[in-house]
């Protein structure tokens, strides 16, 4: 045998070897855990947050208010997802939670998603609309907005002491005639938003629905090796609105975590995240003869006990799925505000370089005002993605990045990594009406389809697909 014959042998033995006997996918570990983020007595109350601005508290505690986190680890890549039972999270709240984060745990700032459940029934965490509380209630808001961070990333620390090894399952579920499409085509041509309240002998004036919904319902199920439950991670399109009232609530998803706990015991965590709804909700307004505008506790128990009972169903569908590799990414796009807000705030204040709007700072570029969003994706293995939109995402784009990713399981946890409002697709922007109006979102049209292309653009790397030859 020559030397160069030798030395090619050499060359190639440890690549030869490593395709016969790979090396073992790392060991996933899981933790899970929920903080009461409930506040106290006398706390402002989320309610419309128009003129004259009102200051409501609440009238008490119908069930309490979590952050719920899940961590994943595997080999040296750490991350959570936290849900919180929030409207939404402005975005100075989930910067200091992450920072929190990172002093407290080893899970890394950047690898944290932060959503809101988008549940109604909650405290109302901006000051602005709140200017008019008395000082008791000032200083009371002002504690808890200044602790629910530490909140936030006591939930991310406690799950992180529990990481131990786990099992991955994961089953598709789906729940029909629950939730709609709130925007309506009508007889006049026009669309409109949840049309004719007050006036349901008017609905006949409905043509059809304006888009679709989304009744998939993704059930990702983590346990112990020795089938002990950590922790079933659920998520669904429609808007927590459903129970009304001035008591603190979870809304439907407190009902469906009671009942999960009744079937696989206290201990495991129920986390419910909510998926693209910027324009759906429960009201079924289709049938004028029987409309449904329903709102209180027993209508989020009924709703709740329907996607509790789809997820019993899931648990026998579950099967295995690969648990590496861990990945996480992350992209601020940069985002028009809405022309006619723009051209606006410069005919009124003229062409500041800069200004926070209350939720982002807007700056001036080539004479139109632009803010950054951030798109998150945690991925596991080859099958399942989450993806983090920071506003209130509408139906249509949330399809749309499921339809182009390349995993099967992609969970869009919307209002995550903070909150610049509804973010419509065009057809709806040129549509108008709630959510799509200039009265009713900063952002320009093609925004929504920005956030879209930039999470299928990470949610292709991380998936490295291999083209094929033909």
């Amino acid at each position: 045998m020559t030397a160069r014959l030798r030395f090619l042998i050499a060359a190639a033995l440890p690549a030869l070897v490593a395709t016969l006997y790979p090396a073992p996918a790392p060991e996933l570990r899981v933790g899970a855990a929920r903080v009461d983020i409930t506040p106290p007595e006398g706390m402002p109350f989320q309610v419309p947050q128009v003129p004259p601005f009102p200051v409501i508290t609440a009238e008490g505690v119908h069930d309490p208010l979590h952050a719920k986190t899940v961590v994943f680890e595997s080999g040296e890549t750490r991350a959570a997802i936290v849900a919180c039972d929030l409207t939404s999270i402005p975005l100075e709240i989930i910067t200091a939670a992450r920072a929190r984060v990172g002093a407290l745990t080893r899970v890394p700032p950047e690898n944290v998603m932060i959503s809101a459940t988008h549940t109604h029934t909650v405290p109302n965490l901006r000051p602005r609309f709140f200017r008019n509380a008395n000082p008791a209630q000032m200083e009371i808001a002002r504690a808890y907005l200044a602790r629910l961070p530490d909140l936030i990333a006591e939930s991310v620390k406690q799950a992180e002491v529990r990481l131990a090894p786990a099992r991955l399952q994961a089953a598709a579920g789906e729940v029909h005639g629950v939730a709609f499409n709130r925007r309506f085509l009508m007889k006049d041509g026009v669309v409109q938003s949840n049309p004719a309240k007050g006036r349901d002998e008017l609905l006949v004036n409905i043509v059809r629905p304006a888009g679709p919904t989304d009744p998939a319902l993704p059930v990702i199920y983590l346990d112990t090796s020795a089938g002990e439950p950590l922790a079933t991670m659920i998520n669904f399109s429609m808007h927590l609105d459903t129970t009304g009232g001035l008591r603190f609530s979870a809304d439907f998803p407190h009902v469906v975590a009671r009942i999960l706990a009744d079937i696989k015991g206290p201990a495991m965590l129920t986390h419910f995240t909510t998926g693209a709804c910027g324009n759906i909700n429960h009201y079924q307004l289709l049938d004028p003869r029987r409309p449904r505008r329903v709102k209180g506790t027993a209508e989020a128990a009924r709703i709740g006990t329907l996607l509790a009972a789809e997820v019993v169903r899931a648990y026998d569908r579950l099967r295995p799925l690969a648990t590496a590799p861990l990945k996480v990414s992350r992209e601020n796009v940069a985002l028009r505000m809405l022309k006619e807000k723009s051209d606006k705030f410069i005919a009124d204040e003229g062409p500041r370089p800069s200004f926070h709007d209350g939720e982002v700072t807007q700056r001036l570029v080539d004479g139109r005002y632009v803010f950054e969003a951030e798109v998150m994706v945690i991925s596991l293995g080859d099958e399942l993605a989450f993806v983090g939109i920071p506003g209130e995402l509408f139906v249509e784009l949330g399809l749309a990045i499921k339809q182009g990713s390349p995993f099967q399981f992609t969970v869009i946890d919307e209002l995550a990594n903070g909150s610049i409002g509804y973010i419509p697709n065009r057809k709806a922007h040129a549509e108008g009406a709630y959510g799509a109006s200039a009265q009713t979102t900063r952002c320009d049209p093609g925004s929504g389809e920005a956030l879209v292309e930039s999470a299928l653009r990470q949610l292709i790397a991380h998936r490295a697909i291999q083209p094929t030859a033909r």
